[in-house]
C-alpha cells in the first residue's frame, strides 16, 4: 500500500510540474506576442546594420557600420543620429511621435501578405529642422521588393513631421528604422 502511495504522488506531482512549465511556456511565447492576435508587424530601429544597399547592390561598410560613417561626415552638433527606439530624454517624446505616425501609415502589403513573404527591412531617413523629410533610403533589404516598398512609402508618407524643439540643437535628425515583417502563427 505505500509502495502504490509513493507510486501515485510521484505521478501527481509530475502532472503538477509538466502542467506549471507548460503554462509558464505558454506566458513567455504569449509575451512576444505568439497566437494573440496583436499586430502582425513592428517598427524597431536597427543601430548597425553590415551593409547599405544603394540601387540594388550591396556595399558593406567599416567597422563602425552606417550610423558611424553618418556621424563621421557630419561634423558638429547641427547633426545627430538616432535609432527609433532611443531612450534618450533629450529625443524620446519627438521619437514616440514620429514612430506612431509611420505605424499609421504603414501596412503589410496585400500581395506579400498573400504569398507569406516575411522579412526585415532597415530604413535610414532624415528629418530637417523644420520637419520637411529630407532624405529615405534602404539600408538592408528584407529580399522582396513589397516589403522593401512599403517600408519607405510608410516614412514618406508620415512626412512632413513636426518641427524640432529648439533645445534639440540641430539643423537635421538621421534615423535609421527596422520593419520586421512577419507573420502570426
Amino acid at each position: 500500500m505505500t509502495t502504490q502511495k509513493i507510486f501515485l504522488t510521484t505521478i501527481v506531482l509530475s502532472l503538477l510540474a509538466h502542467i506549471i512549465l507548460l503554462t509558464l511556456v505558454g506566458l513567455i511565447g504569449g509575451s512576444r506576442g505568439m497566437n494573440r492576435g496583436e499586430d502582425v508587424f513592428t517598427v524597431t530601429l536597427e543601430k548597425s546594420p553590415d551593409k547599405i544597399i544603394e540601387n540594388g547592390s550591396e556595399q558593406n561598410q567599416s567597422a563602425g557600420g552606417p550610423l558611424e560613417d553618418i556621424r563621421s561626415r557630419v561634423r558638429g552638433d547641427s547633426v545627430d543620429t538616432v535609432d527609433l527606439d532611443s531612450t534618450d530624454t533629450k529625443y524620446y517624446p519627438y521619437l514616440v511621435h514620429i514612430k506612431e505616425r509611420i505605424d499609421r501609415q504603414w501596412q503589410y502589403p496585400d500581395d506579400a501578405f498573400t504569398r507569406g513573404e516575411v522579412g526585415t527591412t532597415v530604413v535610414q531617413f532624415a528629418i530637417e529642422q523644420a520637419g520637411t523629410l529630407a532624405e529615405c533610403r534602404m539600408v538592408a533589404s528584407s529580399g522582396f521588393q513589397s516589403l522593401d516598398a512599403e517600408s519607405a512609402r510608410a516614412v514618406r508618407s508620415a512626412a512632413p513631421f513636426d518641427p524640432f524643439s529648439e533645445e534639440f540643437g540641430l539643423v537635421r535628425l538621421n534615423i535609421v528604422a527596422k520593419f520586421s515583417y512577419t507573420l502570426a502563427e
